[in-house]
């Protein structure tokens, strides 16, 4: 059986996406990535079948996260890495305010093309822009704030960023929580990087992890790019829609 029939023939499926570098691409501009039509397309069509649950989970913080993703309910979003989300969200403490401020403080670089976003639950060093016209300068950056003491908060590289992260939460802890509340026969998870590799790991056994890309990754399935994402999840709809009986 092939893995498109293996997911379409689920009684129960969920679905679970990364957003950057697996359904938009990676830009300079933090809200002007474009996002594959296809991918989104065939998100909404699983979303409205029976018994197919579909989230989007994305480092990106709620609000961001809805600015350049056009999805909606019955999707189920999740922003800063699950932290944020109707279904499993958390509060901000004051202990954790406290360490975002003294972040703040910590993360000055003398470089214009480097940029810090605040976000709820995160602190993010990118270099994106920098990395465009020097990646060696960019790398300096990323090793600089890797550098900076930050108890309190868990630290993590991926792509051209360093994130800081007060919470606890991670895609891995999201996934479980989200296959406890919907119980699927079978998950999907869909993701590129770093970050992504807790949420392959919080899968059981029968379910599907696909990693975007090159890199070591404890996913089981491999796609070389965002426009393969597009093909397989357009793929599984049509799958699925004919396993249901056209529903």
């Amino acid at each position: 059986m092939s893995l498109i029939d293996y997911l379409a023939r689920a009684g129960r499926l969920l679905v679970v996406t990364d957003f950057d570098g697996t359904l938009a691409g990676l830009t300079t501009e933090i809200y002007g990535v474009p996002v594959n039509a296809d991918s989104i397309d065939a998100l909404s069509r699983l979303a409205a079948m029976p018994s197919t649950h579909v989230a989007v989970l994305s480092g990106r913080h709620l609000e961001g996260l809805s600015r350049v993703c056009p999805l909606g309910p019955p999707v189920v979003m999740a922003g800063s890495h699950g932290s944020e989300s109707a279904e499993h969200g958390i509060e901000l403490s004051p202990e954790q305010a406290a360490v975002l401020e003294r972040l703040d403080e910590a993360l000055l670089f003398d470089a214009p093309l480097v940029h810090v976003e605040r976000k709820p639950f995160q602190r993010v060093v990118h270099t994106a822009r920098l990395a465009a016209e020097d990646q060696a300068a960019a790398d300096a950056v990323l090793d600089a704030a890797l550098l900076i003491d930050a108890p309190g908060a868990t630290v993590n590289r991926g792509k051209n960023i360093v994130e800081f992260s007060v919470s606890d939460r991670t895609k891995g802890t999201w996934i479980a929580a989200e296959i406890e509340r919907v119980q699927p026969d079978v998950a999907l998870f869909i993701g590129d990087d770093t970050t992504d590799e807790d949420g392959f790991r919080a899968l059981r056994e029968g379910d599907v992890g696909v990693k975007v890309g090159e890199g070591e990754t404890a996913a089981t399935q491999r796609v070389a790019d965002i426009p393969a994402v597009a093909e397989l999840l357009t793929a599984l709809a049509e799958a699925r829609s004919s396993a249901l009986g056209g529903s």
